[in-house]
């Protein structure tokens, strides 16, 4: 389920704030007609506005917005305030409560993702600052003709981020169900792989499960038409950064991550919670996919003889952090 907090963005690192402004509308669609929807995915929008005196005489805008897009999602972005459902022009709006619509160009294939920001508020002389951060999965479909006998060709790839494209240990495994019916997937014409296969051509709800650790994150890509004769291949782009155990101890059987600022409430010795863990990684010699954050995290020595924390440890897309 799609989670949206506030974010404050310092020297490069995000560090979470619950605030009042919520999310709506989410809406991921290709101009090819599918549908993109996420369950149980790192897709987030974080939002903060705050305030300033406006200078006696100030005829500019009371309102700015800043965008902040993580990884490769989109190659540009324009809002509207609105109220009651009608766009309001912002030069002289009055004071009040207001919506924001956004709405942002794809740049891996074309479309467009858009969301209403609720509760913008706009005072009295005063001007109004909203930082607006993305950060969600880019899908890519390429399709390209082929001799398969009436058939349709598909096959998925999972990027950790555009800088990673060797698909290791991360698969994208697809289920194809009869559009707008996810009660029971449909049965393949042949199946080559967990990620590869052919079809009877058609359109699908199609959905890709990409494991990681011990979640499974889930992409609906849905009214996807697949025509006879063609190979489609299906990339997903998870914008992700990665951690890695290189301390060299070999005792450390496993690293867990836990929002910034936890360890300073834990009292006693070190343990895990998994109330408040974020995600655990068993396999520490490997950069493991994980989302853009600022994390403490809980290195297990032993499989759980004892513990220690690392605080702060800020993860970017497209890049590793090291933990010693």
């Amino acid at each position: 389920m799609r989670t949206f907090m506030s974010v404050l963005i310092i020297f490069a690192a995000i560090s979470l704030q619950i605030s009042a402004q919520p999310v709506s509308d989410y809406t991921y669609k290709l101009d090819n007609g599918i549908t993109v929807k996420t369950e149980r995915t790192w897709s987030q929008v974080w939002v903060q506005q705050k305030y300033s005196e406006m200078a006696t005489g100030d005829k500019t805008s009371p309102i700015s917005v800043n965008i902040r897009v993580l990884g490769s999602l989109i190659s540009g972005s324009e809002y509207k305030l609105m109220s009651g459902g009608k766009e309001v022009k912002l030069q002289g709006v009055a004071p009040g409560t207001y919506d924001l619509r956004l709405t942002f160009k794809l740049s891996g294939k074309p479309g467009t993702l858009s969301f209403i920001v609720g509760n913008i508020l706009i005072k009295p002389k005063s001007k109004t600052a909203v930082d607006v951060t993305l950060y969600d999965y880019q899908v890519m479909i390429d399709d390209a003709p082929g001799s398969l006998n009436g058939m349709a060709a598909y096959e998925t790839d999972i990027d950790r981020c555009k800088t990673h494209t060797i698909q290791d240990i991360y698969e994208g495994i697809p289920i194809f169900y009869e559009s707008g019916k996810h009660d029971k997937p449909l049965n393949l014409a042949k199946v080559e792989s967990k990620t590869r296969g052919q079809i009877k051509p058609g359109t699908y709800d199609v959905l890709i499960s990409v494991g990681i650790s011990t979640q499974t994150h889930k992409v609906w890509l849905e009214n996807f038409i697949l025509k006879p004769n063609t190979k489609y291949k299906i990339t997903i782009n998870l914008n992700a950064g990665g951690i890695q155990y290189t301390g060299g101890n070999k005792e450390v059987s496993g690293l867990h991550l836990y929002p910034a600022g936890t360890a300073a409430k834990q009292t006693g010795n070190p343990a895990p919670n998994k109330s408040l863990e974020t995600i655990s990684y068993d396999n520490v010699a490997i950069a493991n996919c994980t989302s853009p954050g600022v994390y403490d995290v809980l290195i297990n020595y032993g499989k759980g003889k004892r513990y220690e924390w690392r605080k702060n440890i800020a993860i970017s897309t497209g890049s590793k952090s090291d933990i010693k």
